[in-house]
């Protein structure tokens, strides 16, 4: 999938920054965007969001680096504001939804192994970034803290209005067409309606969702794609099959994986 991340205008008056792809070291990385963001000097910075979320420490940075800005950042969601890209909205002055744009709001989880002393660790950890997440929705919103925890609980998928109605957004306006398509197989209450507009329609995985799968499982950046590139090699689906083995080992990750190459 293409990256569509760039910023417009970096010295004029006003600049545009199109956020539209994965929160993650493989798609739009904090430090990346803190180091471009850096060098904009206008006065006002229009945030256009069509992202899934992805890794929620990239998507905090993020929004730390624009709340500290000091131009007026005024965001637009021109499609899919989910996850951890549904904080990053949080950071605009004023968020402006296109009518058929859809917002969601979730519970912060994690892939872990270990015995049950690494488990209630990271136990104790994804509470305490929900309690960070539920802080930043409810002092944008005006919602309690209680009515965000229960939204975050139920995975919420809001459209423009309902986003409108529960302090997500303040304006509405006309609708967008989708510029990019995402995987939300991760998802677990996904709309049909989100999953016909915004979600990835393609008979073969590509590279990037492999990698993507590998990196979910654990896996290094590094040894996910050392593996695509073995793959891509193997003359053989039984040979590809071993190779991603070798890196997946998480079981649940493993028959997603068997899943893909037999497709």
């Amino acid at each position: 999938m293409k990256n569509w991340y760039r910023i417009e205008n970096k010295a004029a008056d006003e600049a545009t920054i199109y956020v539209y792809d994965e929160i993650s070291s493989w798609g739009i990385s904090a430090n990346q965007f803190v180091k471009d963001l850096g060098e904009v000097k206008a006065g006002k910075i229009n945030l256009r969001i069509n992202s899934p979320g992805g890794n929620v420490f990239d998507g905090v940075t993020i929004y730390n680096a624009l709340k500290e800005h000091p131009a007026q950042v005024n965001v637009k969601v021109d499609g899919l504001a989910a996850s951890i890209a549904s904080i990053i909205a949080m950071a605009g002055d004023t968020i402006h939804m296109a009518k058929n744009a859809m917002f969601m709001v979730h519970k912060a989880w994690s892939l872990e192994m270990g015995n049950a002393d690494a488990m209630h660790k990271m136990g104790d950890v994804l509470d305490k970034i929900d309690s960070m997440l539920v802080k930043t929705y409810a002092d944008r919103t005006g919602k309690s803290q209680r009515a965000i925890k229960q939204m975050m609980t139920d995975e919420t998928w809001m459209s423009a209005e309902e986003a409108k109605a529960a302090g997500f957004a303040d304006t509405i306006g006309d609708p967008e067409e989708a510029k990019a398509a995402f995987d939300l197989s991760r998802f677990a209450k996904v709309p049909s309606e989100v999953l016909d507009r915004f979600a990835a329609k393609h008979s073969e995985h590509t590279e990037r969702d492999i990698e993507t799968l590998l990196r979910d499982a654990g896996v290094s950046r590094t040894q996910a794609k050392a593996a695509v590139a073995a793959i891509k090699a193997a003359p053989q689906r039984d040979a590809e099959a071993e190779e991603f083995k070798q890196w997946c080992n998480n079981r649940s990750q493993l028959i997603q994986v068997e899943t893909l190459l037999t497709k």
